[in-house]
């Protein structure tokens, strides 16, 4: 499972959530694998790390390589050793990491490049400062305008949202959709040199953004949705 709904927009666990699919699981002998392949932008070790969670087995995606294909896995002790006792399962290929491209040297080396040198403690405590900065100015716009949107965020990440409270559910984040307003927002950006993420109403902090490039998006932000509401 995800800890955190992505791919409808962002949709935050209830608080409590995740200790109990915790409990759950250990009661029914269940194994809880937690995918961070959208969530490591909550930081360094994602929302595993920054929330406490605690999986039998952690997958990661792309990301931990700058873009470049690799995947990831992890497991705790006890699993590992109930993986190594299946004396037949066939860990190199179909059960396991083996394949053309496994262990190829380009994707170990932007790996360890991005996790030594970019997803570093320190860049994403500058990208969530930067979060904070563009919430700020999203908010302080949707105030001002008395406009019922709001605003959701994980870590580095946030995207608005055409509802008054943050969704809670997948059902509720589709229904806050609206096609029509997420054209008119992305080319206005657009139109005024600011390119979001193009899906959702998307943005999402690297190491590389800028105090700048921020304040770019809150004075687009604020015209396009005062020309909107004119």
């Amino acid at each position: 499972m995800e800890p955190a709904l992505t791919n409808i927009g962002i949709v935050l666990p209830e608080p409590g959530f995740m200790d109990a699919v915790r409990r759950l699981c250990d009661e029914h002998g269940t194994i809880l694998i937690i995918d961070e392949t959208h969530t490591l932008s909550a930081g360094p070790g994602g929302c595993t790390a920054a929330w406490g969670l605690e999986p039998d087995a952690v997958t990661l995606g792309k990301s931990i390589g700058g873009g470049v294909p690799i995947g990831a896995y992890g497991v705790t002790a006890e699993l590992a050793q109930r993986i190594a006792a299946e004396e037949e399962a066939d860990y190199e290929d179909t059960g396991g990491v083996g394949g053309t491209l496994a262990g190829n040297a380009l994707s170990l080396a932007a790996a360890r490049s991005t996790l030594a040198e970019v997803l570093t403690d320190e860049a994403f405590a500058r990208m969530i400062e930067l979060r904070e900065r563009f919430v700020a100015g999203v908010e302080d716009t949707l105030q001002r305008l008395s406009l019922p949107w709001s605003v959701v965020s994980l870590g580095a990440r946030a995207e608005y949202r055409f509802c008054p409270r943050p969704p809670r559910t997948g059902a509720e984040s589709a229904a806050a959709g609206d096609r029509d307003l997420e054209e008119y927002l992305h080319l206005y950006l657009l139109n005024r040199g600011v390119l979001i993420t193009p899906f959702h109403n998307m943005a999402l902090m690297c190491p590389a953004t800028t105090t700048a490039q921020v304040d770019r998006h809150t004075e687009a932000f604020d015209v396009a949705l005062k020309e909107l509401c004119a």
